[in-house]
């Protein structure tokens, strides 16, 4: 396969994959901030926004295979790792940061913690927070 063809095809993937998880982003975002009567929150919903930036760095490195070859992307990717890495541990840090400032707010505002793991979310990822009224599992389990 050409690195015309490779980049334009990584191209794709990152637009489609970028327009998705910020559309899943900002549907999470705008559930997590309505403050309904009970909420599913995960720390790994910040991550949604992390797909586009790391994703753009193969669609760098294919770019510049198809313009200066080969060798001379992976000489030029290696000046970028520092940044890619960088960029990981901001969005790392910025993630513990949220999750403690939510939850904090959460617990501010009379949210109560259950126990247990919510409908449909695998174990650890997510905790469901209630307003005292509103019974843990809403489903009745």
């Amino acid at each position: 396969m050409s690195p015309k063809h490779r980049f334009f095809g990584n191209l794709i993937i990152w637009c489609i994959s970028s327009l998705g998880s910020l559309w899943f982003a900002i549907d999470a975002y705008s559930e997590l901030f309505g403050f309904g009567s009970d909420i599913v929150f995960s720390p790994t919903v910040f991550a949604l926004l992390m797909i586009p930036i790391i994703l753009i760095f193969p669609c760098m490195y294919w770019y510049l295979a198809m313009q200066y070859g080969e060798e001379q992307a992976v000489i030029k990717c290696k000046k970028t790792s520092r940044a890619f890495l960088g960029l990981v541990g901001v969005f790392i840090v910025s993630s513990v940061i949220f999750s403690y400032a939510y939850t904090s707010t959460l617990e501010s505002k009379g949210y109560m913690k259950c126990t247990g793991r919510p409908d449909g979310w695998m174990p650890g990822m997510a905790t469901e927070y209630v307003l005292p009224p509103s019974v843990c599992g809403g489903s009745g389990n």
